[in-house]
Formats: C-alpha cells, sequence, structure tokens
C-alpha cells in the first residue's frame, strides 16, 4: 500500500491534468479517436515539439507505470505520480520521431516501450566498455575527498556522454541511494555542451521517519532524442555506495527485443 500519498497514482495525476480519459466506460474505439494535441515546450532552453497522441496511449502508458510500480517502493511509486506529466511528455517527445504511439508491453516495431531505469542498461564507468552487474558502487579510499567520477557516461570513455537513438529518450527523475553510509553528495549534468550547476542530494538529511533515502532533481530532465547527456557524481568518502536514479527509458519496441539492449 503506498503511503506517502495514498491518493496519487501517475493515472489520478494525468486524469486532473486533462490528459488521462476521464469516462472509466469509453471503448477503445472511442478513446483512439480522442487526443491530446501536438504542443511546444522549452526543454533546457531549447524549443521541443510533443507530439499529438491519443488518449488511449494515455491510458496505457498511466495504468501501465501505476501496474508496475504496485508493488514497489511506495514513495518512489510516490515520485513517478508526482511527476506523471513530465513522463508523458518524454513519450510524447520520443513518438515525435517514431509517430507509432505508446502500446507498452503489446507494442511491436515502431510502437514505444519503457522500461524502469535498471543497472544492466548502463555502462559501468569503472570496467568500460563492460555494462553494470549492479548498482552497488564502491569507492576506493580518497586520497584528497571529494572525487568526482562520471555516472552516466558511453561505452567509449567515463568523460563521453551517451548519445540517444533518433527514437529513444530518457526522463530522470531523482536519485534512490539504500548504502547503509552513502558515499555521494552531488551531480552535475551536461546536456550536449551545455554544463548545469552541480546539484545537492545530500542522503544524509533525509527524515528516515517519513520517507526513504530519496531526494528528488529540482525539476525532471528529459534527455531527448539525438542529444548527448553525461553526469557526473561526486564521492566525498570511501566506502560502498548504492546510488540509483528514478526514472524511464523510452524505445521503439523493436530496440527492447534484444537482452543486450533492455
Amino acid at each position: 500500500m503506498k503511503t506517502q500519498d495514498n491518493e496519487r497514482s501517475v493515472a489520478s495525476v494525468l486524469l486532473g491534468a486533462g490528459y488521462y480519459p476521464g469516462d472509466s466506460q469509453a471503448s477503445r474505439q472511442d478513446l483512439q479517436g480522442q487526443y491530446v494535441e501536438e504542443e511546444n515546450v522549452d526543454i533546457g532552453g531549447k524549443s521541443y515539439t510533443l507530439s499529438r497522441i491519443s488518449k488511449y496511449d494515455v491510458k496505457l502508458f498511466a495504468d501501465q507505470l501505476d501496474k508496475v510500480c504496485a508493488r514497489d517502493n511506495p514513495f518512489i511509486w510516490d515520485v513517478y505520480a508526482k511527476y506523471a506529466v513530465h513522463c508523458l511528455a518524454a513519450i510524447r517527445l520520443t513518438n515525435t520521431q517514431s509517430k507509432q504511439g505508446f502500446r507498452g508491453v503489446s507494442a511491436k516495431g515502431n510502437e514505444l516501450d519503457f522500461s524502469r531505469m535498471n543497472a544492466r542498461q548502463f555502462f559501468d564507468p569503472d570496467a568500460l566498455p563492460a555494462r553494470r552487474a549492479s548498482w552497488v558502487r564502491t569507492i576506493p579510499a580518497l586520497p584528497a575527498p571529494p572525487v568526482t567520477l562520471a555516472f552516466l557516461c558511453d561505452s567509449t570513455g567515463a568523460a563521453v556522454p551517451v548519445t540517444m537513438g533518433e527514437e529513444e529518450c530518457m526522463i530522470w527523475l531523482g536519485w534512490y541511494n539504500p548504502a547503509t553510509a552513502p558515499c555521494s553528495d552531488m551531480f552535475q549534468i551536461t546536456l550536449n555542451t551545455d554544463l548545469f550547476d552541480w546539484q545537492d542530494m545530500d542522503f544524509e538529511r533525509v527524515d528516515l521517519e517519513s520517507g526513504d533515502v530519496i531526494t528528488e532533481f529540482k525539476e525532471p530532465w528529459i534527455l531527448p532524442p539525438e542529444e548527448a547527456g553525461l553526469i557526473n557524481v561526486r564521492y566525498f568518502q570511501d566506502g560502498t555506495d548504492e546510488m540509483r536514479p528514478i526514472g524511464l527509458w523510452i524505445k521503439e519496441a523493436k530496440n527492447m527485443r534484444a537482452m543486450a539492449t533492455p
């Protein structure tokens, strides 16, 4: 059961924003004829187009994300719900290129699906070009702490950003760090060549009685199709860190069929 906000879900937030269909008895055919219209938005100082998408697609997305979160940490589910409109924007941004809509678990070909971020999707900055086996990261004794290390990078180098394909997109919402003694406390994003400010994520300030070791981004970060992103993290002490992102990776179904590219 959710304990952060028992009334909030992805579907309820999108319903309140006017995206999720209000008629629970509407047929699939009816919903496929109702649309969220195309619009332009600003992301990181640039203008992007969010595609027109049917309310049936919106319903599929919201219902499937709520379903996979239902047995998850309720505070993580609440983060997805809080930023449901932003998550839908990432779907629509990707659909501007793929143009086949969202089908989720039943998607085929160019239709879109999402996965919540897991370690095996990302390259291991400590063992490139291998992928991560786990979010657990051993931080060795630091001669002069703090130290900055890559968290999100390409397989070819820790300083090389990851470039999204033409029909894929990421949205980053926050961090979860269940380590006994977290070693990380700040992160910095680079989008293409634009360097963002260092952002605080002091897990030691989280109130464990009312929440969990979760910090949210000041605002969700979307890495759009065909653009490059890099995330560096500041580690202030040695030990075992378990920081992991809360977010979605959106791809066409045909690019989620292979185990090597989940």
